[in-house]
């Protein structure tokens, strides 16, 4: 599908649509399928859309950044009922949610199936940001994560902030292998894995000569992840991961969409394998598509 651009929707703009994927086995935690892009490949280790790009994540990073963290924590859980309001700001009523409607209040269950801004951030601010930041980047494997970052016209940014952690307007942004080591987490009973690409190099002699010992650790409890799962498998089936409902396997994930539908995302899992695919143009802008639904999923 990935080499066939005849398979990659068509879209108003006069770009190729670009996408990433990562797949990882849940037995062993390993990389069994990586495309950096679409369309026939050409040049021998070629920049990767999977493992060099990095992007806002949109709301593919609720589970890690917000749901997983605030479940571990003890703030919440998915019966846990949470104002759907926004939030005042000198620029007026924020956050927005992709309906622009709000429903007074929600549980964490709903809020999660529905992708909800506003229940996201005022979670986030329950759990705390420095909570969350850390929980994201050196739990689950979000090493861009940055709490400062100056751009060449000397502005300073963050992301321990609502829109970064709360909604994945990430500074840096994330590679889609990480967010697949991520989600890959909920499909191995909390134990984040680092996803590697090779196991062991020998020589022509039969000599080790690389060792990639996989690090792993326990990050997540069992009722974090019976949690995570309940909400996430909830978002496939009812939510708005549909298009990943695949009959006759139990499907999990989130989907993530950035400011002005300039990156989509679909983070998720199944029994036997986990996944992240990312879509967007080489020069952001909107996406468009001219027949059915720009979906990752």
């Amino acid at each position: 599908i990935y080499e066939d651009l005849n398979e990659i929707p068509d879209t108003y703009s006069g770009q190729q649509l670009w996408s990433g994927m990562v797949i990882i086995d849940n037995r062993t935690g390993d990389i069994v399928g990586l495309s950096g892009n679409v369309g026939e490949k050409t040049v021998y280790d070629a920049y990767s859309m999977a493992t060099d790009s990095r992007h806002q994540s949109g709301s593919s990073i609720k589970p890690i950044s917000i749901y997983a963290p605030g479940f571990e924590q003890g703030t919440i859980s998915p019966a846990s009922v949470i104002k759907d309001l926004p939030l005042m700001y000198n620029d007026g009523p924020w956050p927005r949610n992709d309906n622009r409607k709000y429903s007074y209040s929600r549980t964490i269950f709903n809020a999660v199936t529905h992708s909800i801004n506003a229940v996201s951030v005022r979670t986030l601010r329950m759990i705390g940001y420095d909570y969350s930041y850390t929980f994201a980047k050196e739990k689950f494997g979000l090493e861009s994560l940055t709490d400062y970052y100056e751009t060449r016209n000397g502005q300073v940014k963050s992301d321990l902030g609502d829109s970064p952690l709360g909604m994945g307007a990430l500074t840096v942004g994330a590679t889609v292998r990480e967010m697949s080591a991520a989600f890959a987490t909920f499909a191995n009973n909390g134990v984040y894995r680092e996803a590697r690409t090779y196991t062991k190099v020998y020589d022509s002699k039969g000599n080790l000569v690389l060792d990639n010992v996989q690090k792993s650790e326990q990050i997540l409890s069992e009722k974090t992840v019976n949690y995570m799962n309940y909400c996430l498998q909830n978002a496939v089936t009812s939510g708005t991961g549909g298009a990943a409902d695949l009959n006759g396997h139990n499907v999990a994930g989130k989907t993530g969409t950035t400011s002005s539908n300039r990156d989509r995302w679909f983070c998720g899992y199944s029994k036997y394998y986990a996944a992240a695919v990312w879509c967007g143009y080489h020069n952001p802008e909107v996406i468009r598509i001219t027949s059915g639904e720009n979906n990752p999923a």
